[in-house]
């Protein structure tokens, strides 16, 4: 491979952007293990598939407001410290998580960490102003493909550990991990990261000379007035881009914490063998985004890639509700992983396109803000529906979902190449 290869496969691994996935990726290591088994370990503390619900909600409620602030504060006063201030803060939030003796301990726990996760536009913006256009794709795709490598073991590992040791007794452990890695991480990133947009030395000197309390009520005040802003610029395929996050809301609310309650209470499954399922799919997705994903985005388009995946995908939560065996199980996720290996970086993609970089921090925060608001009634909604109507209306419903989804990209979302110029559908 010459030089001119070289840089048209790898030349858009930054400083930031290599930082930024590569401490993702340490992150994930503990953090596989304690998203795969969440709902498990609310019922260890005597929750039911309604509170799992409840606790999604207060999720989405804390992480609207975060999600606003972060925003503002992202674009205003730069990406770099809240980055790597909250990522500390967030760690050591994980200690409550760790600790928490009943499931509503475990809500409050939730709650605060996330709050802690108001940099996550602030990240989400430093990433892309780090990634150069013409490679967005294959950036996007390779930052999911190594954040994602600790799904391909870590699950089985803690699935074989929750089978042999118990439920809170693992994730109490991964917890307490996850808090080590959070420090570590926030420590990195503030050693190695570099501002993007640094704020104006007017603005930082205003800052200084008021009074703590002050600087943040300004700043919430601020931070609302031009989350409302956003929402007025936004060009249509933006806005478009927004509804599909909100359905996306309804799907996680129905059925992503209930994956592995049908697979362990319906279908038979035990902790250890989700795991191998998780991990199977994992390394397939993985090897789906670092062989095909990036490539096909910048050579297809992410409209189009995202029209086949959604109008694949519409199929894989009824096929489930079908599944009576584990090789049933392990073969339809193998299948569904490679579908979903695309989204991320397919969404991603469509962001950075649609929005120019002076904004970002504040709408990918209203992209964050549009899909945690409804996952409020979501998550409540999709908990009773589970729990005490049916568990398979609810992937029937998820089914519907996406089916809504293929048709609001078919009509309403137009990226620029279709536009002809940059945001000319506003």
């Amino acid at each position: 491979m010459n030089q001119e290869e070289k840089q048209m496969h790898f030349g858009f691994m930054t400083k930031n952007y290599l930082v930024l996935t590569l401490t993702a990726t340490l992150w994930g290591i503990p953090a596989s293990i304690a998203n795969t088994y969440f709902s498990l370990y609310v019922f260890g503390l005597n929750g039911t598939e309604t509170v799992i619900g409840l606790i999604a909600a207060l999720s989405g409620v804390t992480f609207v407001f975060s999600a606003i602030i972060g925003g503002h504060v992202a674009d205003r006063y730069g990406r770099r410290k809240i980055v790597s201030t909250m990522t500390l803060i967030l760690g050591l939030s994980q200690l409550l998580v760790a600790a928490a003796p009943t499931w509503q301990f475990l809500a409050f726990a939730v709650v605060v960490t996330n709050i802690c996760w108001v940099f996550e536009p602030a990240f989400w913006a430093m990433l892309a102003d780090s990634i150069n256009t013409k490679k967005r794709g294959t950036a996007f795709a390779a930052f999911s493909c190594l954040s994602f490598l600790p799904w391909a073991v870590m699950p089985y590992i803690g699935g074989y550990f929750i089978d042999k040791t118990g439920i809170l007794t693992t994730m109490r452990w991964t917890y307490v991990t996850l808090a080590a890695t959070g420090l570590i991480t926030g420590l990195v990133r503030f050693r190695l990261l570099t501002e993007t947009i640094p704020p104006p030395p007017e603005r930082a000197k205003a800052n200084q000379s008021k009074h703590p309390l002050k600087q943040l009520a300004e700043i919430t005040r601020q931070a609302f007035k031009e989350h409302v802003q956003t929402w007025h610029w936004m060009p249509h395929s933006a806005l478009a881009l927004t509804a599909c996050y909100i359905l996306w809301a309804f799907e996680f609310g129905l059925v992503e914490p209930y994956w592995i309650v049908y697979a362990e209470e319906t279908i038979g499954l035990s902790s250890a063998e989700w795991g191998i399922v998780t991990g199977v799919g994992s390394t397939l997705s993985i090897a789906s985004k670092a062989l095909l994903v990036g490539r096909l985005l910048d050579r297809f388009g992410r409209r189009k890639i995202l029209l086949t995946i959604t109008g694949l995908d519409t199929f894989t939560y009824l096929l489930f509700i079908r599944c009576g065996v584990f090789l049933q199980v392990l073969a339809l996720f193998a299948v569904g992983s490679f579908i979903w290996s695309f989204y991320e970086p397919t969404y991603s993609s469509l962001e950075a396109d649609l929005i120019p970089e002076e904004r970002r921090g504040r709408t990918f925060a209203a992209f964050g803000v549009a899909w945690s608001a409804f996952t409020i009634p979501a998550s409540l909604v999709g908990g009773f529906i589970y729990e005490h109507v049916s568990s398979e209306l609810s992937f029937i419903l998820a089914s519907v979902v996406v089916i809504s989804c293929f048709f609001l990209t078919a009509f309403f979302i137009k990226t620029d190449s279709e536009n002809g110029n940059n945001n000319s559908d506003n």
